[in-house]
């Protein structure tokens, strides 16, 4: 999670929290298989109570695309080296899975020096997961992500190959920064990846009745989605990236990107928790994106990457 002062980081900081909470109930309930979870998904702060259906089937979804398209990105550049950089890397394992799949990546995790402090912390506490973060190809590092010197520093410290395809990821982070700030991170990351692309979860549409409800429940948990106007539609999450030294972009609403996803594995899922909230669960849908900004030649190996 991006850094932030008072109040407000205590909250931004704890999302980070729910959010392992709730991939580690869909890791339990059989909805993705995920190693690494359990040693990141601890029961403090925000009550332990397990999410409803329809946020499972949720979390399932947005985590899937992104491994979808981790797959995909890695298939595409082949043997060669790459990198993955998550930002606002949180209590996340997709880092874990990058490095598991595809043994020719270099992982480098970025967040608030007190996420990573506690990330190293319920790392130790289990072996595997203790032994890929001492990886000689993972990096664990601490950012105020809004600051682009320090996280050019961080980079030149992790002495990072622009050169090699890299992979961006931040999902759930950008919405969490300050107004103008997501432009900044988009770009620092457009301006120095020769080869790749960079995988963006976001909220969107905060201006209907469901979307100013939602802004209201992630201000009262002393957090707030401060720059979520940066790119308030898929068609925002889009520019973003048009604007910010990325040569290509899509975006989809997850209504969208669920439907994109293996009707196989969505066959299996659906049947792990039945519900029948299906009109909430399309309006929660169509208020989150995914959005992919690409860097490559015309006709490159990256042509075709996306969610397809």
């Amino acid at each position: 999670m991006p850094r932030d002062d008072g109040d407000d980081a205590r909250g931004v900081i704890e999302t980070a929290s729910d959010a392992a909470r709730a991939k580690r109930d869909i890791a339990r309930l059989g909805y993705v298989d995920d190693a690494h979870v359990e040693a990141f998904a601890r029961e403090t702060g925000a009550s332990g109570a397990r999410h409803a259906p329809l946020v499972h089937r949720g979390y399932w979804a947005r985590s899937t695309a992104t491994r979808a398209l981790s797959d995909a990105f890695g298939s595409a550049v082949g043997d060669g080296r790459f990198n993955v950089v998550n930002v606002g890397c949180g209590y996340d394992t997709i880092g874990f899975y990058v490095m598991e799949r595809w043994a020719n990546a270099r992982v480098v995790e970025v967040d608030h020096e007190e996420v990573t402090k506690e990330r190293r912390a319920r790392s130790e506490a289990s072996a595997g997961t203790a032994a890929a973060a001492a990886s000689e190809v993972y990096d664990l590092r601490a950012c105020d992500v809004r600051d682009g010197e320090a996280l050019a520093r961080i980079f030149e410290e992790v002495k990072l190959d622009w050169s090699a395809p890299t992979l961006v990821i931040a999902e759930c982070v950008l919405a969490y920064l300050p107004p103008g700030k997501s432009d900044e991170v988009v770009r620092f990351f457009g301006e120095r990846v020769e080869r790749g692309a960079f995988i963006s979860y976001d909220p969107i549409e905060p201006d209907d009745a469901f979307g100013r409800q939602m802004v209201r429940n992630v201000e009262s948990r002393g957090c707030a989605f401060a720059g979520i106007r940066d790119a308030p539609s898929v068609a925002g999450a889009r520019a973003r990236f048009e604007r910010n030294a990325w040569r290509r972009a899509e975006a989809y609403d997850m209504n969208e990107v669920y439907a994109r996803l293996d009707p196989v594995e969505r066959a299996r899922i659906e049947r792990i928790e039945l519900f029948d909230e299906f009109e909430e669960w399309k309006l929660i849908m169509a208020h989150y994106c995914v959005s992919v900004g690409v860097n490559d030649d015309e006709g490159g190996v990256l042509a075709d990457f996306g969610l397809r």
